[in-house]
């Protein structure tokens, strides 16, 4: 459900930053197996379809004998095409209404399906607090099994009880020999100008070592994007940040996207900023909690979504209309 909302967000939202086309989507792929294909309205080529790609009034869609493709559109339903079929997508009926507010309504509806009452039942157990690492564990946060756009990042871990130092190496993910090691007093470190330089698209491990505490030891992977990658996605968020209503819409639509593209540090990062300045919104919670799955921080995601449930509490209380209408 999350990736049908998430493969949304960013579609709709990136064709109104780009205004590739002057008609609306009426939904967008969320899904695609095997072999399926899509032909836009008034041209005679058939086009490898993909997730995240919009769809129109007049494309058609057709699957091949192993093939399923999923459609998403904004009234909240996905319309699903097995097998061997082909199909025309119909003009949506009505007016619609701000690409902005479709985006923001739909997600409103996914967060009542995705929270029930049956889901709420378990309210007053997730008050509890979750346990989140012991101080004596150590746990690496930044970049953590992820895609990143800055070519020299800053590693950032969970600070260890009676540590004399952190002992941080970087190494290839297919190669024994380390790049790069230093011993830091602190638990984060900016990649510095004198080390050897890390290759865009290679994978890396970063390891960090608690001294003097046994067994205060973790890894991670990062992959640096190549330059013209990152430039794109650099712009494509400042995109959205001057179409986007306000600082939390754009860090559901920022963190989707980066999601998409892989940059799931980056994504957990600008969804912590929203959450600084906007404590008590329940949605940059939800997303968040998957994100920290998605990279293997599951007890930060048993809090996030703790947190999250005790907050949709009280936006149900409010009424959902005032949320949809934000």
């Amino acid at each position: 459900m999350r990736r049908l909302f998430v493969s949304f967000v960013i579609a709709q939202v990136l064709v109104v930053a780009a205004a590739v086309m002057a008609e609306n989507p009426v939904g967008v792929i969320t899904e695609v197996k095997g072999q399926v294909q899509i032909k836009r309205a008034g041209k005679s080529a058939w086009l490898p379809a993909r997730v995240n790609m919009p769809v129109y009034a007049g494309d058609v869609l057709r699957t091949g004998s192993n093939g399923k493709v999923v459609v998403w559109t904004p009234t909240g339903r996905a319309q699903t095409l097995g097998p061997k079929k082909t199909v025309s997508i119909n003009p949506v009926r009505g007016t619609r209404d701000s690409l902005w507010r479709e985006v923001w309504g739909s997600f409103v509806n996914r967060m009542k399906s995705n929270f029930s009452d049956e889901n709420l039942a378990t309210v007053a157990a997730a008050r509890a607090s979750i346990s989140l690492p012991a101080k004596n564990q150590l746990v690496l946060l930044s970049p953590r099994n992820t895609k990143v756009l800055e070519e020299r990042p800053t590693f950032v871990w969970t600070e260890v009880e009676n540590a004399k130092g952190y002992r941080v190496t970087v190494g290839f993910f297919d190669d024994d020999k380390r790049v790069w090691e230093t011993v830091v007093s602190q638990n984060s470190l900016h990649y510095p100008s004198d080390a050897p330089e890390l290759k865009p698209g290679r994978v890396y491990i970063w390891q960090v070592e608690a001294i003097g505490v046994p067994n205060a030891k973790e890894s991670a992977w990062f992959v640096i994007l190549h330059p013209a990658e990152a430039r794109d996605i650099k712009f494509a968020l400042q995109q959205l940040r001057s179409k986007a209503p306000d600082f939390i819409a754009y860090s559901l639509a920022a963190a989707s996207f980066l999601e998409s593209r892989g940059c799931y540090s980056e994504a957990i990062s600008i969804l912590k900023t929203a959450l600084k300045r906007f404590p008590n919104q329940p949605e940059p919670k939800v997303l968040l909690a998957n994100l920290y799955e998605t990279v293997g921080l599951s007890e930060h995601a048993q809090q996030a979504r703790a947190e999250a449930r005790v907050g949709l509490t009280s936006v149900r209380s409010l009424g959902w209309q005032v949320a949809a209408t934000r």
